[in-house]
């Protein structure tokens, strides 16, 4: 094929000559640009051919055959020599191979049963032979060697750490975890070296299974929950961005698991069982708040050094870790009777301290966007678990009516509809706590009339609902966050209009004689009383549509008449019969007509007018 190339050169440059001969004889110019043009196009040719040669030579050394027709532009020495590697005949062989190598365990484990080599010798000759065959896992040639060797290996190093620890008491707890945890980072290692993820798998989940065995044959928890915390740990930042990220699901459950048995067991009414009559109570407060310790601190550190997005991962394991970490360490601290405040101490501290971590995603609008949401809410829920521990109900009652302030008004300056939410949930728990929320239920239901008193601690929770409310009417955010954020403000919304409600009520009842019950009186002022606040709530949600208020009138109507049927007429007399129907009756006609009112701005018309 080239010896033509070649010949169509030649033929080409003869032919160039002859028409330069035929048109007179050249200028020197024309020679010297001919004969340079003549020898850059030749040696053009001549790279390319050269190109082809050595491309076809590199593909018939590495046995790919080109079609015909079609040349290669490019060396072929790279490309993926066909893998006999899935030949059946050699995966059986391989597999004879771990045959042979479990073999050898078999004969170290007969030479022990016949006493001809003493146990510990043994149980070290086998941990020796199980090692070695991971060590030739890391140096075979082939993957497939590789992965067949690691099997026999974790077949063999497992079941003997097992049974040396739980059948013939050789190993303490203590070298039992660190002999799983050090054949636990040789499998993982040679694995990972070899891109081998089945043997990860296989070997995490026997280390895994085997640390819960013992735990449950020894009825000790410290070593093997140190053993999963490191695994834990190690898979997390091994695998953050790279791969096999699923691995750290398998280490992070297992770690949680552990702890959440090891917590309830010391925090068992009573005392712990019988069996377990050796756990300590500061050990279990330790591993609870280790677990949650060192992984918030490690999201946290990747999130604010990395700047990385806040992963699934770590949003289920925080609250996880929030249940089973700080939750089982209060737990284990209420049940022992010591470390309660110190521990809601440092609870709180650590939400204040994810607040300062929350700061640098503060004005972050972009990707990064959920960190500021992570750190926010993990503050809330440490603050509200280390303020119900330290302050009294209410303190509590009044720092979290703070809280709710405070919340909203970040919330509406940075148009942050999560803390929008955390302001509902920090007024929410505190009217719980102060008596608030019970206190109007009370007013409106007791049988025997209002008797419960508002307290200091309910009544500023009330003003903090009701400055929360003025603040979100005062700056008005963007429809969009205002859409979001109504189910809060109609939840918040009807809990003020219930505390102001049942003030009213407790003001009305104060004014009886003393030590007067009049239930069909009662009755009547709290008839009077919900037909007022659905008036009220009619106009409201008319003149000052963003928090729409009017969807509370036609339930209030319900409960209005539901409340009238079953108490009133069951206990009024005909006075306060009188007053009841006369309130309701009037609120029927009032609150729909206010309902439909236009206000004068509405509609484009002048005045006010009725729809229909």
């Amino acid at each position: 094929m080239e010896p033509t190339l070649l010949l169509k050169v030649d033929s080409m440059l003869q032919e160039k000559q002859s028409l330069s001969k035929a048109q007179g004889p050249p200028s020197e110019r024309d020679l010297a640009a001919a004969s340079s043009e003549s020898l850059e196009s030749r040696l053009a040719f001549l790279t390319e051919g050269v190109q082809r040669l050595e491309a076809r030579v590199a593909a018939l050394e590495a046995g790919v055959v080109e079609p015909p027709g079609m040349a290669s532009t490019a060396p072929s020495a790279n490309l993926p020599v066909p893998d006999a590697l899935l030949n059946p005949v050699r995966v059986m062989g391989l597999i004879g191979r771990v045959c042979l190598i479990l073999g050898g365990a078999t004969f170290i484990r007969a030479l022990v049963d016949a006493g001809t080599v003493h146990r510990g010798w043994g149980v070290a000759l086998g941990l020796a032979y199980a090692i070695t065959w991971a060590v030739l896992a890391d140096r075979a040639k082939t993957a497939m060697d590789a992965a067949f060797h690691a099997l026999a290996s974790i077949l063999i190093a497992y079941p003997l750490i097992a049974e040396s620890t739980v059948r013939f008491g050789i190993l303490t707890p203590a070298l039992a975890a660190l002999a799983l945890l050090a054949v636990t980072v040789l499998h993982g290692a040679v694995a990972w070296r070899r891109e081998l993820q089945p043997m990860a798998w296989i070997a995490t989940l026997a280390s895994l299974a085997t640390g819960f065995v013992l735990m449950a044959a020894r009825q000790v928890f410290e070593p093997f929950l140190a053993v999963f915390l490191i695994l834990g740990l190690g898979a997390l930042w091994l695998t953050y961005g790279r791969k096999w990220q699923g691995l750290r699901w398998a280490t992070a459950l297992a770690a949680d698991l552990g702890v959440l048995i090891l917590t309830s067991l010391a925090a068992w009414p009573g005392g712990p069982p019988e069996a377990y009559r050796g756990l300590s109570s500061g050990w279990a407060m330790g591993f609870a708040l280790a677990l949650a310790v060192l992984y918030i601190g490690s999201f946290a550190w990747r999130m604010l050094q990395r700047r990385r997005v806040v992963t699934f991962f770590e949003v289920v394991q925080t609250a996880l870790v929030l249940l089973v970490g700080f939750g089982g360490a209060l737990r284990v601290a209420l049940a022992s009777g010591s470390g309660v405040g110190l521990l809601g101490v440092g609870v709180s501290l650590a939400g204040v301290g994810c607040y300062a971590a929350a700061l640098p995603f503060a004005t972050d609008h972009e990707e990064t966007r959920p960190n500021f949401n992570f750190f926010t809410t993990l503050a809330l829920s440490l603050l509200l678990l280390g303020g119900l521990v330290v302050l009294r109900p209410p303190l509590f009652a009044a720092v979290a009516g703070g809280f709710g302030i405070a919340a909203m008004l970040f919330g509406l300056h940075l148009r942050g509809v999560v803390l929008i939410l955390h302001s509902g949930i920090y007024l929410t728990a505190s009217s719980l706590v102060s008596g608030l929320a019970s206190v109007s239920l009370r007013a409106f239901l007791a049988s025997a009339g209002p008797h419960s008193p508002f307290t200091l601690a309910s009544v500023l929770s009330l003003a903090a609902l009701s400055a929360v409310l003025s603040l979100f009417l005062l700056r008005r955010p963007p429809d969009t966050i205002t859409a979001r954020t109504r189910p809060v403000f109609l939840f918040l919304g009807a809990l003020t209009v219930a505390g102001w409600g049942a003030l009213a009520i407790r003001v009305c009842c104060g004014l009886f004689p003393s030590g007067a019950t009049d239930a069909g009186a009662v009755a009547a002022v709290r008839t009077g009383m919900l037909s007022a606040i659905t008036i009220l709530l009619a106009w409201f949600g008319r003149r000052i549509p963003v928090l729409e208020l009017r969807w509370l009138v036609y339930p209030l109507l319900v409960v209005t008449a539901l409340k009238f049927l079953f108490e009133d007429l069951a206990a009024g007399r005909p006075l306060t019969l009188f007053l009841g129907f006369m309130c309701f009756g009037a609120t029927l006609i009032i609150a729909p007509r206010l309902l439909k009112v236009r206000s004068p701005g509405e509609g484009g018309g002048a005045g006010r007018k009725v729809e229909g």
